[in-house]
């Protein structure tokens, strides 16, 4: 995803066509299963054994120590972006977005944080781009804009009584970090794998020293299974593995079948947190997310895509 954006939810490349779709797609299922797992997999995290600043920790304190030789052979990225793009590309793809997306889910469940961190993720990338950038909007995609504010404001709805607003305030934070990011990085011509490794790497130097002397830890009385469980997790296969998997379905299938795939991110959290999480939504949840897919469909689906 090297040209454009770099998150699952709208991804938008140049691509060739692949000689095997059948392999695109089953790449496209990994990274879809990894990055849901990941929403489930913090959520149960912070809700057991664990801060959400161990959390971060963990992933960026293992995704940092791999991708370090990718940085070493690539560079900062610091004169293709500029001095305010790299600090957003680190704030909205490191530390900064992860630790508001875990402390959102204390509060919130995991299909919520799936359907909404995407979801306005898009909308906003849709807006800065309109009024920043002067990329032209169809009527669809004014139309996707509509159905996604709808499903934010129906899950937000349900809020007061179930004491989810924070969780709902921190993944709109981290919405808006992940679209600056995005914005940031058009144009730079930074790789996916350059940017992530941009963003782990410095997250785990800045990150690790704050949270060893001054946050919260309950990393020491945590059971060893749940600390080697999300350092695998969060810092290889979500970092790293559900990157490229994306990137490989995007090669293969092209940007709208991988921006089709990646929309079902929240069906497959909702079925991940029904089984793991014991979190069954309600009607209006449900119909909720229904509109955010909706949404995320006709903003990044085109018509014709460029193979």
């Amino acid at each position: 995803m090297s040209a454009s954006i770099t998150s699952p939810a709208t991804s938008q490349v140049q691509i060739a066509a692949s000689p095997s779709r059948l392999s695109a797609f089953l790449w496209g299922l990994l990274g879809l299963a990894i990055w849901s797992g990941s929403f489930v997999l913090t959520r149960f995290g912070v809700k057991s054994s664990l801060t959400a600043y161990d959390i971060i920790a963990l992933r960026f304190g293992t995704g940092g120590l791999l991708l370090f030789p990718v940085l070493w052979k690539t560079g900062s990225g610091l004169n293709r972006l500029g001095r305010s793009g790299w600090v957003l590309l680190i704030c909205g793809a490191g530390a900064p977005y992860a630790l508001l997306t875990a402390t959102g889910l204390r509060f919130a469940p995991a299909a919520q944080a799936a359907a909404l961190i995407p979801g306005l993720m898009t909308v906003l990338v849709a807006l800065l781009g309109t009024f920043l950038l002067r990329e032209k909007l169809s009527p669809r995609g004014w139309a996707g804009i509509l159905l996604i504010l709808g499903g934010a404001l129906f899950i937000v709805s349900q809020s007061f009584e179930a004491g989810q607003s924070y969780g709902h305030l921190a993944f709109l934070a981290a919405a808006m970090l992940w679209a600056a990011y995005v914005i940031a990085l058009r144009g730079s011509g930074i790789s996916a794998l350059h940017a992530t490794a941009i963003a782990a790497v410095i997250s785990a130097l800045v990150y690790l020293p704050l949270y060893l002397c001054f946050f919260e830890k309950n990393i020491t009385s945590a059971p060893w299974e749940d600390i080697l469980t999300q350092a695998i997790y969060q810092g290889i296969f979500t970092t790293i593995i559900g990157l490229v998997a994306f990137n490989r379905a995007v090669a293969g299938l092209g940007a709208a079948a991988g921006s089709a795939l990646s929309s079902l991110i929240p069906v497959v959290t909702v079925i991940l947190g029904v089984v793991f999480l014991n979190e069954t939504p309600g009607i209006t949840e449900l119909a909720a997310i229904l509109l955010i897919i909706s949404g995320v469909l006709c903003l990044t689906l085109r018509r014709k895509v460029q193979e």
